[in-house]
């Protein structure tokens, strides 16, 4: 889905090898498209994108195509340059060459290190460059019944050493994505493996299909024998490889006396993510039938409205909406309770309401675009799906325009001739006494 897209461009960006990648036959939308085509350019080694049979609209498939085709020209020159001068060994201006340590690459892992080494040059084999062809970086498919219905395993641990992998993890891209309650599951079904001194976790050009989160010790991150870049704790090792059938792109030794880390196999995660990511889209479905304004949107679109959600947590008196900002966002509550605190006609904070899990709040902002009349804070553990404005307009245009399909409703009344005021300059401030 959209979610995973968002780590997979978040990891491309600073890859120093891969120039393909290939996420057809997946459930993407037009928001994909636009990570994508903003990837191509960050990351000039990209020469291909494959999205057959997803929701990327053809306009939008068109213009990657075009900046991978602008890629592979540059790609091509700056091969034939590097060959045409053996002595060069200055990174130019597509970045490629050598790097003098402390000037900021990328290791192959897409975290930011010092130093690429100057043998690594563009393979432009998957290009069409050779006679061999480069397999593309692309992963197996998951069954979505079978992820969605997933029991993962469940290995003892503590609860001290539950919460450690908890709060590792949710330091990795890979699961940022995901609340506690998530990843606990995952957690749970990680295993621990202690190494010694001067042991390889991974090979350069082996096959490994396992992440390892380094809770103790470190590692260095070798490329053709080199070292790039040091591990530490809390970091994690083999993510590339978990999400891709793509051998190592560098080797991980031990360096210090020993390190100490929790592993999960690639079939567990794949099933786990996929699972979590269903399961999460259809309570968005769900709870978006509930809203009276979004009632006249088909299936379709819903979808895209369900992939623009993002997923926060908040503990008891924490301020989901300030009083008095900018009302972009709206919030539908999918576990607890929130309080509404208004203000009185002196200014004094004032207790309103509360609205329990399956209510929204902020929409009468979000709709208007005014600034916020209220406090909403948690008044129990709260889990909210949250929706910006401006993201929604990009999914499905102006909020007006959304509006009008839904002219028999009567709480919308008033709003859609605020917005009509405000789009020829004429509105007058909200009223609380006309709604």
């Amino acid at each position: 889905g959209n979610s995973m897209v968002d780590r997979v461009v978040e990891v491309f960006k600073a890859h120093p090898t891969a120039n393909a990648l290939d996420i057809s036959n997946n459930p993407v939308s037009p928001y994909a498209g636009r990570q994508l085509l903003g990837l191509v350019p960050v990351n000039p080694r990209i020469g291909r994108v494959e999205l057959t049979n997803t929701r990327v609209d053809f306009d939008l498939r068109k213009r990657i195509a075009a900046q991978c085709e602008k890629n592979t020209q540059a790609l091509w020159e700056q091969q034939g340059h590097v060959a045409g001068d053996p002595n060069q060994g200055t990174s130019d201006q597509n970045g490629f060459g050598a790097h003098n340590e402390g000037e900021g690459g990328a290791d192959g892992f897409g975290v930011i290190s010092g130093w690429t080494p100057a043998s690594t040059r563009a393979d432009l084999t998957a290009l069409g460059g050779g006679k061999s062809r480069r397999t593309t970086v692309r992963g197996e498919g998951v069954d979505p019944e079978k992820a969605k219905n997933f029991v993962a395993p469940v290995y003892e641990k503590s609860e001290e050493e539950l919460n450690l992998i908890v709060e590792l993890l949710q330091h990795n891209v890979l699961f940022s994505f995901m609340v506690t309650k998530d990843l606990r599951r995952v957690a749970l079904a990680m295993r621990r493996k202690d190494f010694d001194h001067g042991a390889e976790v991974m090979k350069q050009g082996s096959v490994n299909d396992t992440l390892y989160i380094i809770q103790r010790g470190q590692a260095d991150i070798l490329k053709e024998g080199q070292k790039v870049f040091l591990k530490t704790e809390g970091s994690a090792v083999g993510e590339i490889e978990l999400m891709y059938d793509t051998p190592c792109v560098a080797s991980v030794q031990v360096v210090t006396e020993t390190m100490v880390t929790w592993y999960l196999d690639r079939g567990t995660y794949r099933n786990l993510v996929m699972g979590t990511a269903i399961n999460r889209r259809e309570t968005f479905m769900r709870h978006l039938n509930n809203v009276p304004f979004l009632s006249t949107l088909d299936s379709y679109e819903k979808l895209q409205v369900a992939d623009a959600l993002s997923l926060d947590e908040w503990k008891a008196t924490d301020t989901i909406i300030p009083f008095d900002t900018d009302g972009e966002w709206m919030y539908i509550i999918l576990e607890g309770v929130v309080e509404v605190f208004g203000r009185d006609e002196s200014g004094t904070k004032k207790y309103v309401c509360d609205f329990p899990a399956g209510h929204y709040v902020g929409e009468l902002e979000f709709l208007n675009n005014h600034r916020t009349v209220a406090d909403v804070v948690a008044k129990t553990y709260v889990q909210t799906a949250k929706l910006n404005r401006r993201h929604f307009e990009m999914c499905m245009g102006p909020v007006l325009d959304v509006l009008k399909r839904n002219t028999m409703h009567p709480k919308y009344e008033y709003y859609q001739r605020v917005l009509e005021e405000r789009r020829h300059g004429e509105s007058p401030p909200p009223n609380a006494e006309e709604l």
